[in-house]
């Protein structure tokens, strides 16, 4: 018998969705993960506005607008196969906030394509998971918070971007299998820590690779990775720690 598959929209393909994980200090942007279906919506708030010069005539006033991002994500796992996704229990954990404030969670959309639409905007978050029988799915609403703002677009540039690790440090035999996420890895060519050669790497997606850590001496690298683009630059995101 064929086994069922898994289908993703068009739309939730053309668009990645990134959420702050540090939203009271410098921004720290992570990909959310397994989205399956999404849907931006914008709605401009409309009233009527006519005046007796219109003759009965329809005229409406823009006033004001609401915007949001329905999701369907696949409830996933971290990196050790138990605790749940990180960006992912982010939302929930603010889905169950007692007010507003500390509700309140900074998202950015954007094309990933890096010529079409980006957005930024903080947001209230409903979180249902779907229940049955079957695979553990959620329903996501990201309600704005305030207005949505026209951003450049994070993939505007050609260069491969490291977002996280998982985990973040390991032995200094190496050898150690490391979660490289992040974007535009298509096409990597070169994954160093340190300057120097992971073991091993594969691309398994533009924004995951998997890599072996090589040999290196106590202390913290950065993890660089190299595509046809050209090698992403040092953050905070790809130190990795020797000890």
């Amino acid at each position: 018998m064929t086994q069922p598959s898994t289908s993703v929209t068009a739309l939730a393909r053309r668009f990645a969705v990134e959420v702050d994980v540090n939203p009271s200090g410098t921004a720290d942007w992570q990909p959310l993960l397994g989205i399956e279906e999404l849907k931006p919506t914008f709605t401009p708030r409309r009233e009527d506005d006519e005046a007796y010069e219109d003759d009965g005539a329809n005229r409406q006033a823009i006033t004001g607008s609401a915007w949001g991002l329905e999701l369907k994500l696949i409830h996933r796992a971290g990196a050790d196969g138990v605790t749940m996704n990180a960006v992912q229990e982010h939302l929930r954990v603010k889905s169950e906030a007692a007010d507003a404030l500390t509700g309140e969670a900074h998202v950015r959309w954007f094309d990933r394509s890096g010529t079409g639409e980006a957005w930024d905007g903080r947001c209230l978050v409903d979180w249902v998971p779907d229940g049955g029988k079957g695979r553990d799915t959620v329903s996501v609403k990201l309600n704005g918070q305030g207005a949505r703002v026209a951003i450049t677009n994070p993939n505007a540039s050609p260069l491969p971007v490291v977002a996280a690790l998982a985990p973040t440090g390991g032995g200094t035999a190496g050898g150690t299998l490391v979660e490289i996420r992040g974007r535009r890895f298509t096409g990597a060519t070169a994954v160093t820590f340190g300057g120097t050669a992971a073991t091993s790497f594969r691309v398994v997606s533009d924004t995951l690779i998997i890599a072996i850590s090589p040999a290196k001496t106590a202390g913290s690298v950065d993890v660089l990775v190299t595509t046809p683009g050209g090698t992403s630059a040092n953050t905070a995101a790809d130190n990795f720690l020797y000890a």
